[in-house]
């Protein structure tokens, strides 16, 4: 008998010391017909939490990689002493 999981968003996740939420994901398919999916993420890091952004990506491996590179550029943003642009 095989089992079925069902997430329900927001999806929370810890990413290089920050939590991640999943907020949403939509499944499509680009103009050569290939799966492609929408992911909206927020990032929260030093209780600084990030408006919503959204990645487009093909795999688990992209996501992970396109995500690190938005930690840390929010991360810098954060370092560099702009936190009063986001929500805390």
């Amino acid at each position: 008998m095989s089992s079925l999981n069902i997430y329900l968003p927001p999806i929370t996740m810890n990413v290089e010391g920050c939590e991640v939420y999943i907020m949403n994901v939509v499944k499509t398919k680009n103009l050569f017909n290939q799966d492609r999916f929408i992911i909206s993420c927020r990032v929260k890091c030093r209780d600084v939490l990030s408006k919503q952004f959204t990645l487009d990506v093909s795999s688990n491996e992209e996501f992970m990689r396109l995500l690190k590179y938005e930690i840390a550029l929010f991360k810098s943003i954060i370092y560099a002493g702009a936190r009063d642009i986001y929500e805390s």
